[in-house]
């Protein structure tokens, strides 16, 4: 479903959209003074339709969304996953370790989830041919 173009954007959006004006600008689409006016656009827009008119009757780098890929961090996933299970056994350490080792059960179910995950992660999503992405048959 597209976005609405009177959604308010977010700083990080002002950004991401700063950053392709200036790629834009690199290339010699823009003049030094459309980037500044364009960029002071950028700045000030609310909405994704003043983001959007900031960008007029240039080429637009992003993909569609049903094509962007989710980024899910996987260092940070993997260090996630690591505090859990050191909290875990922390926990039964600290509570006598009596009985068995009931962190076995964390560590396992972690450790499937990161693989499933990592799994998704080398099998990478592959654009569609031109003609298909289109409407071209």
């Amino acid at each position: 479903m597209a976005e609405s173009l009177d959604t308010l954007v977010a700083d990080s959006d002002r950004t991401t959209a700063a950053d392709e004006l200036r790629r834009h600008y690199d290339a010699g689409r823009l003049t030094l003074d459309e980037f500044e006016s364009r960029l002071g656009e950028v700045h000030a827009a609310r909405t994704r339709g003043d983001l959007e008119q900031a960008f007029r009757q240039l080429p637009r780098s992003e993909p569609p969304a049903s094509l962007r890929v989710r980024d899910l961090r996987w260092s940070s996933l993997a260090l996630q996953y690591g505090l859990c299970n050191l909290v875990c056994i922390l926990v039964w350490f600290f509570s006598g370790a009596q009985g068995s080792f009931w962190p076995k059960w964390v560590l396992v179910g972690t450790l499937v989830l990161y693989l499933r995950r990592l799994g998704r992660r080398s099998h990478p999503r592959e654009l569609p041919p031109a003609s298909q992405r289109d409407g071209n048959t």
